[in-house]
């Protein structure tokens, strides 16, 4: 189990200086960041997910979940197919509700996915960033077998 990590901010551009800064940091727990992107809610409501990918490794896996996290968890024209159950994450409710006040259209966001011992370290620190700090446990894991079982199902 890991925890999902978001600090969201007012405007479009925020998340990206952030997440850069976080990225130059890569020490203490911030060196324990599983997996970062960020999101941009448009103010005509659609979203786009930045993520740095290295063209030497393929790793659709971490793709496919963070589409398949970020369709269930914000709606957005266009991703209807994509759209699964904040449940199947194992994320709850009640995160999903605190996560659209945060991001209205014209925001943005940085999403981690960090160890719960990692969280508890660099909490102070993401406070620094300002920002709305939402977190919430999340089974990245069953998600991808889920995933990679859907996969197999449709050869």
């Amino acid at each position: 189990m890991s925890d999902l990590v978001v600090l969201a901010y007012a405007d479009e551009h925020r998340a990206a200086e952030v997440l850069a800064a976080l990225r130059r940091l890569r020490t203490g727990a911030f060196a324990e960041v599983d997996d970062a992107v960020y999101v941009v809610r448009r103010t005509d409501w659609t979203v786009l997910l930045c993520r740095e990918v290295d063209l030497a490794v393929t790793d659709d896996c971490s793709l496919q979940f963070w589409r398949g996290c970020i369709s269930s968890l914000i709606l957005a024209p266009g991703v209807v197919s994509l759209r699964s159950n904040a449940v199947e994450f194992g994320i709850d409710p009640g995160f999903e509700r605190r996560l659209a006040a945060a991001l209205p259209p014209g925001s943005s966001a940085v999403m981690l996915i960090v160890e719960p011992t990692a969280l508890s370290r660099m909490t102070s620190d993401l406070y620094s960033f300002g920002g709305t700090l939402c977190t919430t446990p999340i089974d990245r894991h069953r998600y991808q077998a889920n995933a990679a079982g859907s996969l197999v199902g449709r050869e």
